[in-house]
């Protein structure tokens, strides 16, 4: 007669604390996540006289979205055709240094030129890139 107590009540508390078990993980796995957020990138670069740069900054501070993942690697392209007659591409490579700064790297590459083109001098530089407030 004791066994047929027990046994309901083992299973009602074995039972309950797979659902426990399980609503735990549910809040865990699917609870809210953190809101993408829009941060303002401010690069801080020095500019050689009279150079022509391939940049994504061209029109001034750049607005980016991030996940809840924080900094990533992120490389920026800009194709143009250039008065000297060539096809130049701009490459823009920021990489992670902390939670607010990335290590700036651009670098250009002449793709094509017209026949009898002098092509200008190429322009790589360095800097950082800060990331801040919109």
């Amino acid at each position: 007669m004791q066994q047929a107590i027990t046994t309901p009540v083992l299973r009602s508390v074995v039972v309950g604390a797979l659902l426990l078990g399980l609503g735990g993980f549910a809040a865990v796995s699917f609870g809210p996540r953190n809101e993408p957020v829009t941060r303002r990138l401010v690069l801080h670069a020095v500019e050689q006289p009279n150079a022509i740069y391939l940049s994504a900054w061209r029109n001034g501070d750049l607005l980016v979205t991030f996940g809840d993942e924080g900094l990533r690697p992120i490389t920026f392209t800009v194709r143009a055709r250039i008065s000297d007659g060539c096809r130049w591409l701009g490459t823009e490579t920021l990489e992670p240094i902390d939670a607010t700064t990335y290590a700036y790297d651009y670098s250009e590459t002449i793709l094509s030129c017209e026949r009898g083109a002098q092509p200008y001098a190429k322009t790589p530089r360095k800097g950082y890139v800060t990331v801040e407030a919109p």
